[in-house]
């Protein structure tokens, strides 16, 4: 027996009522210019109004852009194809309780400084663990090809709740592992976090525990620490914390 076919939203229900026919109107005579254009030294009309954060009853202003169409087609095209997928989300907005982000290399200590350091009814989004939840494998032996993107799906979904006013935790904690300095940057500029603490922990330091633990595939977690301590540069503003020198 076939299933019932399901009903098709109407414009309203998806929050693109009358109410929001006007506003876009407002917003495009604020704003009467493509913004993706713009920043590229193009002079386009924009005769769309896009949602930063994908969510169409997210209509506060700083959520909303006019774009021409063929940006805004794009940009719809990469939305489908990555959804909330993104390593760095652009509709993140600051966090709105206190936030630390841990940075560092693979077995450089991120995980064992938030344990030592968290409250036990503080947030802690922590990848390699929701990645092993989600699949119930090993910390660091899940499968990424099957997991990753369901695992940044469930993370992103627990940075966008601690931007909300009504967050339920007095404190987040963020593990990345984040060497370059300007990715860094981003997570200091979109969350706005408190801190920004960066492991320094020596390469051979990294290599021995993984050498230590049998949960660890090694290659590519030796792999991962050289490429690390490659794109590692030192930012402004950030705490280092040297383990094992």
């Amino acid at each position: 027996m076939a299933l019932p076919r399901a009903r098709k939203q109407t414009t309203t229900e998806r929050g693109y009522g009358w109410q929001w026919q006007k506003l876009r109107l407002v917003i495009l005579a604020q704003e009467p210019l493509c913004r993706f254009c713009k920043q590229v030294g193009k002079i386009i009309q924009a005769d769309e109004v896009d949602h930063i954060d994908g969510d169409s009853f997210n209509n506060e202003r700083e959520n909303l852009r006019p774009l021409c169409r063929p940006c805004h087609l794009k940009r719809t095209a990469k939305d489908q194809a990555f959804g909330k997928h993104q390593w760095r989300p652009e509709w993140l907005r600051p966090s709105a309780i206190p936030l630390t982000i841990v940075c560092g290399a693979p077995a450089s200590g991120k995980s064992s400084y938030v344990k030592e350091h968290a409250d036990p009814v503080d947030l802690v989004i922590d990848l390699d663990v929701i990645a092993s939840q989600l699949s119930g494998q090993s910390l660091h032996g899940w499968d990424r090809a099957k997991w990753l993107t369901p695992a940044i799906r469930a993370r992103n979904e627990m940075l966008g709740d601690i931007m909300r006013p009504t967050a339920r935790w007095p404190r987040a904690w963020l593990i990345v592992s984040e060497a370059r300095p300007d990715n860094r940057q981003w997570w200091a500029d979109t969350m706005q976090p408190e801190r920004i603490i960066v492991m320094e922990t020596p390469p051979a330091v990294c290599m021995a525990r993984v050498r230590a633990d049998s949960t660890r595939p090694r290659e590519i977690t030796f792999e991962a620490i050289g490429k690390w301590w490659s794109a590692y540069e030192r930012r402004q503003g950030d705490e280092v914390v040297r383990h094992g020198t």
